[in-house]
């Protein structure tokens, strides 16, 4: 026997904000690895710690939109701070994995100010 979970409204609406979140953690670990076979990681570290905690807000904000928490809207506002502020260091910085952190982080904080509301 088989059950579906059920779709709630809520989980509905952000269907596209649940997707950016999974691209921004996606991006953001790439982004940690690549940093990590930089020739200077000690210049990446300030990235690195960014991506490392951008990936674990946006995993913890799908958690808590998927399950149409109380506190999924707080949450979301805290996590469109964060991915603002990965994104703006990814893109101090030309390596390739970095440009397309900063574009996922700066897509995610889009989708994240939504929900807030």
């Amino acid at each position: 026997m088989t059950t579906q979970a059920a779709e709630t409204p809520a989980a509905k609406e952000h269907a596209t904000g649940h997707n950016a979140l999974q691209a921004c953690i996606t991006a953001c670990e790439r982004c940690v690895t690549g940093c990590l076979n930089e020739e200077d990681v000690k210049a990446m570290v300030p990235c690195i710690k960014l991506c490392r905690d951008c990936a674990d807000i946006c995993a913890l904000t799908a958690q808590f939109m998927a399950r149409d928490s109380a506190h999924a809207g707080k949450l979301a506002a805290l996590c469109a701070a964060i991915c603002d502020a990965c994104g703006e260091e990814c893109a101090k910085h030309k390596m390739a994995h970095c440009q397309e952190c900063a574009e996922a982080c700066k897509k995610c904080a889009e989708e994240c100010r939504k929900m807030t509301k």
